[in-house]
């Protein structure tokens, strides 16, 4: 899977409004950034069909109450929920690592690229998610988005076998390792 990145996605982490154009040098440097991640990069994704049930102001799967209103509404059509995460891997880390010794703006530039490749990943395999599985999909609803506390992230872990599947570790404070990580929620309807 040839994972890109958006440049203009990578340049508003940056802190570019959104839509301006970076400068020729910014964008000499992501090309740099992209074609050093690409070889550090070892795209995965895991994904879990559960059935739910719901309160007013949270979801139930599996005996495990997630507790949001809002990832309440994000549900509210949904016959199913889809957990979902993904990993760009540790070779990232260790590559962004590399430059905070060695060079800030390319430390900040490579953090952000990878920051927009991680999505690229996440959007190609939510639409093979599609394909494979039918129905009517949602956006996905991430812990620590909203009101759905990042804490939630440990029980997301005993649902979706993130370390053993993935390699993706979750430390005290709930942050995920490699950091180039994603989790979320799916609504999935097919009726």
């Amino acid at each position: 899977m040839l994972l890109r990145y958006d440049k203009y996605e990578a340049a508003r982490y940056l802190g570019y409004k959104y839509g301006d154009e970076p400068s020729e040098e910014i964008c000499e440097m992501m090309e740099e950034a992209y074609k050093e991640l690409l070889n550090e990069v070892n795209p995965k994704y895991i994904y879990r069909e559960y059935s739910f049930s719901s309160t007013e102001d949270a979801i139930i799967i599996d005996g495990i109450e997630f507790k949001s209103q809002k990832l309440c509404n994000h549900l509210k059509n949904s016959d199913k929920v889809i957990l979902f995460g993904a990993t760009l891997g540790a070779g990232v880390d260790m590559l962004v690592r590399k430059y905070s010794v060695t060079d800030n703006v390319m430390c900040s530039v490579t953090h952000c690229v990878a920051a927009s490749m991680v999505e690229n990943l996440c959007d190609l395999a939510c639409d093979n998610l599609k394909t494979e599985l039918g129905g009517e999909h949602t956006l996905r609803f991430s812990p620590g988005y909203g009101d759905l506390d990042i804490s939630s992230q440990a029980d997301f872990f005993r649902l979706l076998p993130m370390t053993s599947r993935l390699g993706v570790v979750l430390n005290e404070n709930f942050l995920m390792t490699p950091a180039k990580t994603v989790t979320a929620f799916i609504g999935i309807r097919r009726g």
